[in-house]
């Protein structure tokens, strides 16, 4: 592989999708955009429900994500969107396990992750699992968190609450 042909991951559930989402989106896309000889791509983890059923404090939070194919549209929409501004392109995957490609795939340079300390430990264990397996570590890529109108970060849960919108505007 060229060393210009890079390739960033990022995972996730996506849903609903928000302006933090997006912010992650821009950095794996801007991460692997270039100029000149060789090209960029993004590979995109959905977290399937069974998946996110397994992972999260509270199962039944799965069901509030929506079916994974309206999901996987939505995310689609929204890279289809962002990535017109790049050079680089993107493929969407089905996450079944909780490292997903990451751990795996021998072609990929950068991890984009939120700046939450759980995603941050666990950026430190994939490279360490990565290098364990003989694979290069991956650059580690980190957005800020991209706050509302209230000073607070945006999230899911909060818009699922009704506090915020997806671009975190207040909801009255």
């Amino acid at each position: 592989m060229d060393r210009n042909d890079r390739t960033a991951v990022l995972g996730g559930t996506f849903t609903p999708l928000h302006a933090g989402h997006r912010a992650l989106l821009h950095r794996a896309l801007q991460s692997v955009s270039h100029e000149g000889p060789g090209s960029g791509h993004v590979v995109v983890g959905l977290t399937s429900t069974d998946l996110a059923r397994q992972t999260r404090s509270d199962p039944s939070h799965a069901d509030l994500l929506g079916p994974f194919a309206e999901r996987r549209r939505a995310l689609v929409a929204e890279l289809d969107e962002l990535s017109a501004a790049y050079s680089a392109s993107y493929e969407v995957t089905r996450i079944e396990e909780p490292a997903g490609p990451a751990a795996t795939r021998e072609d990929l340079d950068v991890l984009v992750v939120s700046p939450e300390a759980s995603a941050q430990r666990r950026a430190h264990r994939l490279n360490r699992t990565r290098a364990d397996e003989g694979l290069r570590p991956l650059e580690v890529y980190t957005p800020p968190f991209v706050v509302a109108e209230d000073g607070d970060r945006i999230s899911s849960t909060r818009i699922r609450n009704g506090e915020i919108d997806h671009y975190g505007r207040l909801v009255d």
